[in-house]
């Protein structure tokens, strides 16, 4: 009986395995590490037992920074998506010297630190601030009586005002690199502006916005000086605020841990479609094989 030849398979890894292997590990170091860490320590109560010490007490002293946090995050992000949409839409389809400089100016909050922003919506957003003033001025507000913008309204402003610029900047790119024959096409079968928009650009740059939107999202989550220079220490705050509390006045990282473990929580479904939509576009443009 003849003998029959072992066939060895060799193992071949994707080749954009390799590609991903410098982000997987930022990702792996940056947050799945931090993340693992505050989740076992979040059961570590301050005599060194082990239990939900720290789930109950978060639970009634932040729940409702919890939800606020969440409230501020989403409403921000949406708006954000919308103003950045259209904003991208008009430098796509404007050619004017209006949208030249409009061009130029845009980018410029992209650069400007979280800490710079907060100082100044302290100075614009202040009862007596340049807000306030100018709507006293045409008669709008009485200047006894301004506008109370401390609070919600004003944070989800500060956070719109930075991240929509930088949010077009994804958007735009992702409009530019759709070709003008779609469009031209789309316009020679009768279909207006509005429809070329929503079936056209949006559809093709869906993964630019959703990847801006990601992004945007996560920031604002784990962003620290705005909310803390902005609303300080009234209730409610961000989750952010209250771990800096936590550790600095109380050196409780028992608590600080477990809300650690829930500002993760509200980022990990943006997480998991930001890697998921990573890997499907590697893969997507790796060529096929032969």
């Amino acid at each position: 009986m003849a003998d029959t030849p072992l066939v060895r398979r060799k193992l071949r890894l994707p080749p954009y395995l390799l590609l991903l292997f410098p982000a997987v590990t930022f990702m792996l170091l940056m947050y799945a590490y931090p993340f693992v860490s505050s989740f076992t320590r979040s059961f570590v109560g301050s005599e060194g037992r082990l239990g939900f010490f720290n789930y109950r007490k978060t639970w009634e002293l932040y729940l409702k920074d919890i939800v606020f946090t969440f409230a501020v995050t989403v409403f921000s992000t949406s708006v954000t998506a919308v103003l950045a949409v259209l904003l991208a839409m008009y430098l796509r389809f404007r050619r004017s010297v209006i949208s030249r400089v409009l061009e130029g100016l845009y980018k410029l909050p992209i650069f400007i630190p979280f800490v710079v922003v907060a100082q100044m919506m302290n100075t614009f957003l202040a009862p007596h601030g340049l807000l306030n003033l100018t709507l006293a001025h045409i008669g709008l507000v009485n200047i006894d009586q301004p506008l109370q913008l401390f609070n919600f309204w004003g944070l989800c402003f500060g956070f719109i005002w930075k991240m929509v610029p930088f949010s077009v900047l994804i958007i735009h790119g992702g409009f530019q690199m759709i070709d003008n024959s779609y469009i031209e096409a789309a316009r020679s079968a009768g279909a207006r502006r509005s429809r070329v928009i929503t079936h056209i650009l949006i559809p093709m740059s869906k993964s630019s916005i959703m990847v801006a939107l990601v992004l945007v999202y996560s920031q604002i989550v784990g962003t620290f000086t705005l909310p803390y220079m902005l609303i300080g220490g009234k209730i409610p705050t961000t989750i952010t605020v209250d771990i800096a509390h936590r550790v600095n006045y109380f050196r409780d990282f028992g608590v600080a841990n477990t809300l650690g473990v829930f500002s993760y929580l509200l980022v990990l479904g943006t997480a998991i479609y930001y890697l998921r939509s990573s890997v499907q576009r590697v893969a997507e443009a790796e060529p096929p094989r032969r």
